[in-house]
């Protein structure tokens, strides 16, 4: 009797144990991303930006089924006002104005036109906003994220800025983290982004042709800035991929060119690959399988490059893979299915990504409120 009941009890601590873990598993795979979003085939959600020039600023949601299709879900007002750098179809001429936390559960966004950003928390059917905090600068245009911090571009300060993202939405600001940027010569800034391990930011700068970079310290504060020539002329987007290789797609050849960051924050060129029939490549992504994209407004077309083995050998696949279309922003799914691009004007187009770098039609998908001077978008 005593080795049955021993016997009992061992088989009821197993089970509860398995019980337990799976419990465990289900709740850690319901609070990853958007904590119970459930849109049509909980396909994931895409989000861009009004930005109207100084009026009421809002974030327009759309849902994404299982086959890439897009359903708008509503408008949402940011509590600021957008802002007119330049002609449309690229108002902020930036990358990451609109910019989603890794966990998803976060959506942030820049007013530049009332110098704030503002953070939404991600629902089910759509979008609360928490507050809006004052950028530290003004003319906000790009957001970077690592962990719980958060770094602004301001680019008519022009400075950095970051602040702490608490776990219930609130944005801090970093007490000595707002840093100057150089304003001599023809300086246009495009983009801040970290590293993949928040060590380094990086700002782009079109105007005179640079790539800044700083180190950050364990409380958030940036160091010296260290200014490297950029490989082609203007460059304006760029990413971080697997191996922590900078890539930087340049307006001024339609090229993608790579970098190293070095321990002294200068840039080590790898290469630059050259597209032969783009025009004005300004934003840029890349996948899980090494497949980087640019969209280039100059020739209304999609390109598409292989990072091979993240090394950051960059070399163009196909200098069309979609065509006929006039994107900026860009965004990639989590899964690399899909990549979503903004069509100012227009909506969002849509596509399916094969593992040969080109790029299938899922649709083009309208929303009220997407005109001329809408930019950013966030994809999950």
């Amino acid at each position: 009797m005593k080795k049955i009941f021993l016997s009992v009890v061992f088989t009821l601590a197993i089970l509860i144990g398995l019980m337990a873990a799976f419990s465990s598993g289900v709740s850690a795979d319901q609070g990853h991303g958007f904590d119970g979003y459930s849109g049509p085939g909980d396909g994931g959600a895409v989000f861009t930006m009004t930005n109207p020039n100084g009026a009421a600023n809002a974030v327009i949601m759309f849902s994404r089924d299982n086959h890439g299709a897009l359903n708008m879900v509503g408008s949402f007002a940011t509590g600021g006002n957008g802002g007119l750098r330049s002609g449309p179809p690229d108002p902020l001429k930036s990358q990451g104005s609109l910019m989603l936390t890794q966990d998803g559960k976060w959506l942030l966004a820049v007013n530049a036109g009332s110098n704030s950003i503002s953070v939404f928390q991600v629902q089910n059917n759509g979008l609360n906003l928490i507050g809006t905090t004052a950028s530290g600068g003004t003319f906000p245009v790009s957001l970077t994220i690592s962990g719980n911090e958060v770094f602004v571009l301001n680019a008519s300060t022009p400075n950095i800025t970051g602040f702490n993202l608490s776990n219930k939405g609130k944005l801090t600001s970093i007490a000595g983290s707002t840093d100057v940027l150089p304003s001599g010569g023809s300086y246009l800034y495009t983009q801040v982004g970290f590293d993949n391990y928040g060590k380094w930011l990086v700002v782009s700068d079109l105007g005179d042709s640079a790539i800044l970079a700083a180190p950050v310290n364990s409380s958030g504060i940036p160091g010296a800035w260290q200014s490297s020539p950029s490989s082609g002329p203007a460059p304006f987007g760029f990413i971080f991929d697997a191996r922590d290789n900078l890539l930087v797609v340049q307006a001024g050849n339609s090229a993608v060119s790579s970098y190293r960051v070095l321990s002294n924050g200068m840039l080590s060129p790898i290469v630059e690959a050259f597209n032969p029939t783009s025009s004005t490549s300004c934003w840029i992504v890349e996948d899980q399988t090494d497949d980087v994209f640019t969209t280039n407004p100059g020739t209304n077309n999609i390109s598409s490059y292989q990072d091979g083995d993240n090394s950051g050998n960059v070399s163009w696949l196909i200098p069309s893979a979609a065509s006929g279309i006039t994107t900026i922003d860009e965004g990639i799914t989590n899964d690399g299915q899909y990549l979503y691009a903004l069509a100012p004007g227009v909506g969002i187009d849509g596509f399916s990504i094969s593992h040969e770098g080109t790029l299938k039609s899922v649709g083009t998908f309208p929303a009220t409120g997407i005109t001329g001077n809408s930019q950013g978008i966030a994809v999950w």
